[in-house]
Formats: structure tokens, sequence, C-alpha cells
């Protein structure tokens, strides 16, 4: 009986072969690339929903009176005060730690010129709510806070230990964060563009509404995901308990874009630094916005009874 004679592959063969599976990569590794950035959005979503529990078992707290953190700031008149600006969003200053610094002690030793709306995330890792590894966005390339005296200090080291941004509350009572608000505004989402000191947050230009392609919105839209400029889109957390993930930032009552100020900053106004002027309705231009302004009426026709629902996440 004659044994059959092996024959091995030649170049020829093995290089086919070679070719097959790089093409079969080539097709694959996108596939499971966008696999791993919707895990990471899963993720995400995760984290802005258990920041918002926790946000609302802060407000269930019979001594809280159903109002979400609101850190300690001096009680002046923002809504005409141009002059406010929030901490943490000049790209020259985002990696000195001396000049953060003071935000992380006693209140009272705060720049009251500045107002980081971050404190109130940091006040949940304080009462143990949190931990700061919840505000991390796997998608944003942010690092965890590794602060050890948690007690000591009154917010994070830095913009890059904190992926989210908190609804503004320190503008006009009816928008600060509460169990009051209207159920449909944005309170909690994927910090916004203007976190990287991005200037022209605003499309100022009349060539954007709501319908809009979601692709030309991508530079208005956190860079959490998709970087800088091209932001697929944000998580919200939603004042009813629901987080969505939304391919636009303009997701607030009355289509309001939850990553600006009405007024002078709908307008196209400076918002490099956010400033205050125009972010309550009747003072400083508060009414320079859309016609109606977001949430006009909520609460009644009445003037007296007029509210806004204004959304500004910040960062």
């Amino acid at each position: 009986m004659l044994r059959a004679k092996w024959r091995g592959f030649t170049l020829i063969e093995l290089l086919v072969v070679v070719a097959i599976i790089a093409l079969l990569i080539s097709i694959l590794l996108p596939s499971l690339s966008r696999a791993r950035e919707l895990s990471k959005r899963v993720v995400c979503s995760s984290n802005a929903r258990a920041i918002g529990n926790a946000c609302k078992i802060y407000a269930a707290e019979p001594w809280n009176q159903d109002q979400w953190p609101t850190p300690t700031f001096p009680r002046l008149n923002y809504g005409t005060d141009p002059n406010i600006i929030y901490a943490s969003v000049d790209p020259n200053v985002l990696e000195d730690e001396e000049q953060h610094s003071p935000r992380r002690y006693e209140p009272s030793d705060v720049d009251t010129d500045t107002l980081s709306p971050t404190r109130a995330f940091w006040m949940l890792i304080r009462s143990g709510e949190t931990v700061p590894k919840t505000y991390i966005c796997p998608s944003s390339g942010d690092t965890v806070d590794d602060t050890e005296e948690i007690d000591r200090y009154y917010d994070f080291t830095r913009l890059g230990t904190v992926s989210y941004g908190y609804q503004v509350p320190f503008g006009p009572v009816d928008t600060r964060p509460s169990e009051d608000v209207d159920t449909r505004m944005g309170l909690i989402a994927d910090k916004g563009p203007h976190a990287g000191g991005d200037s022209g947050l605003v499309p100022d230009d009349g060539s954007f509404e709501i319908n809009t392609a979601p692709r030309e919105w991508q530079r208005f839209n956190s860079s959490n995901h998709g970087g800088r400029g091209a932001g697929e889109g944000q998580n919200v957390f939603f004042a009813d308990g629901h987080v969505d993930f939304e391919q636009t930032p303009i997701v607030g009552v009355d289509h309001d874009n939850i990553y600006t100020v009405m007024g002078d900053m709908s307008a196209g106004g400076d918002t490099t630094l956010a400033r205050i002027s125009g972010f309550a309705p009747g003072a400083g231009g508060g009414n320079a916005g859309p016609d109606p302004y977001p949430g006009e009426g909520v609460f009644g026709p009445d003037a007296k009874d007029r509210a806004t629902t204004d959304a500004l996440i910040w960062p």
C-alpha cells in the first residue's frame, strides 16, 4: 500500500490566506470598535442615571425640601450681573492646579466672581451617595479624581476628572434643579462643548433649526462621544428620571439647547465664558431669545406666573 505524499502550502496559497484574513479583519474591526463605543455609551448612561437618582435621594430628605444639591454661593442678583463666570472653563488653566485649588476648599474661600456647578456633584461624593468613578464617562478620556481626603475638599481637582454637567443651580429659582421643575427639563448630561474652551457654540447664522440633520449639530454636542467638534450626541438625565442618548443638544423644553443660555447667549454672545447676562427673563436681555422663550406660560398666562425652563448644563 502506497502512502500518500503530503504536500505543503505554496507561497501563493499562503499569501491568499493572509489576504483573506486581513480583509476579514478590516471588515470586522469597525464593527468591533462600534460595539465597544456602544457598550461605553451604556455605561455612561448608567452613570448619568446613578447621579440623577442620587440627586433625587438627596432631594427626598426632609431638610432639603425637594431641592437637588446646590453649592453655597453668594446671593447676588445673577440675572443682571454680566461679570459672573463659571469656574473650570478656561482652556488655559484647566490643568493648572494652583489656579483651581481655591475652588476645592471652604466655600467662603472661593472667589465670589466664579461659580462651579460641579461642587454639587462633590456634595454627593462627600455624603457617600456617589463615588468619583461615577463621574467618568468611559468614552471621554477623563481620569478618575484620586482625592483621598474626600471630606477636606468641596470640588473636583480639575475639569478632566468629571465628565458630566449639571443644570446651573445659581440662576432663577424656577430653573434650579429640584423635584419641582418641569419634568421635560434635562438636568444632567455629558459635559458640553464649552468644557474644552471652544468658542462659536451657538449656531447664530440662521441655518440651524429643529429639522437640521444631526450630523450638522455634531460640533455643538458633547465631545465625550466622538471627540471635539464631532460629538455623536450625549446622554441626558431628565427631571422625570429617565435617560436618553440624544443626537442633538436641542432636547429641552420647546426645543431648547441644553448647552446654551437664552437671551444674549442665544443671539451669539460671548459663549466662551458663558456670561450670565440674559439668563433670567426680563433681566439683562433675557427676553432677547426665542419668542416664546422656553417654557413660557408653563405655570399660567399671567406675567407674575411666567417661568422659564431654560436649560444650561455646565460645564
